[in-house]
């Protein structure tokens, strides 16, 4: 399924002030939330840096910041594998539900938000998740699905059973862009012919009690872009699979990479 549904689980973080520095003005912002309130009024948002070629697509210093409604959402300035909120990759910001003005802006000399990249407009239901990831389509995207604005929804697993969920956010220039996500544990493909820019939805997966070798392919083919060793999931968790990076780039910072999380 294209671009639907991607991390769930709500924690509390506390945004409190920020003191910027660099080349920036020093600002006092406190955010409008707190993250207290009943869930009959609050919506949960969580935004993902996934563009590894963030300053050759937009010209700017891949150093950006996101604003809500006026209020920066992120603490230090976001670049390329950061996340906001950064203390758990599963983590969410909460805020009022209705409708959000979500902007991301790379700041200038004055103000935080003086260079903007892109504006969004979210209308973010009371007790429900979302999940922002900047990929390198960012900009050419017509559409908010196409910029990998998602709400996050996952069933609970059955005992004996596993949630999982594959975002693939490669940044990949080949001429066939099809991928496979091989286990070889199960000796078997758990996604296949997944293209750049996929969010597959939630779906319960046969809990195995060992380790685990999944491994990223060319589709049809046994050509290995990425993989993580040893992986051993949990009875009854949820998690999501991750695949970033440039495709064509093997070591370094930006390099494909496949990872995972824990969303509930």
């Amino acid at each position: 399924m294209q671009l639907k549904n991607i991390m769930q689980t709500a924690f509390v973080v506390a945004l409190g002030i920020v003191v910027m520095a660099g080349c920036e003005t020093s600002k006092d912002i406190v955010a409008p939330w707190d993250m207290a309130g009943s869930e009959s009024k609050l919506a949960h948002l969580r935004i993902i840096h996934a563009s590894p070629n963030f300053r050759i697509v937009t010209g700017q210093a891949d150093s950006i910041h996101v604003f809500a409604n006026g209020v920066k959402m992120n603490g230090v300035r976001m670049s390329y594998g950061g996340a906001a909120p950064a203390t758990n990759p599963a983590s969410y910001v909460t805020l009022p539900a209705g409708m959000v003005d979500l902007k991301v802006s790379v700041g200038g000399f004055t103000t935080l938000d003086s260079i903007p990249i892109t504006t969004l407009k979210i209308d973010m239901k009371a007790g429900e998740f979302y999940s922002f990831i900047i990929t390198d389509s960012l900009l050419n995207a017509s559409k908010d699905s196409s910029r990998i604005l998602v709400r996050d929804s996952f069933p609970t697993p059955n005992t004996g059973s596993i949630g999982l969920r594959f975002v693939q956010a490669l940044a990949d220039t080949a001429a066939d862009k099809r991928i496979d996500v091989y286990s070889a544990r199960r000796n078997n493909n758990i996604y296949t012919n997944v293209l750049p820019g996929t969010v597959t939805s939630f779906s319960n997966q046969p809990f195995i009690n060992f380790s685990d070798t999944l491994i990223i392919r060319r589709s049809g083919t046994t050509t290995e872009l990425a993989r993580i060793n040893n992986v051993i999931f949990t009875n009854t968790r949820v998690y999501t699979l991750f695949l970033r990076g440039n495709a064509g780039v093997a070591t370094g910072s930006k390099s494909r990479s496949l990872t995972f999380y824990v969303n509930r």
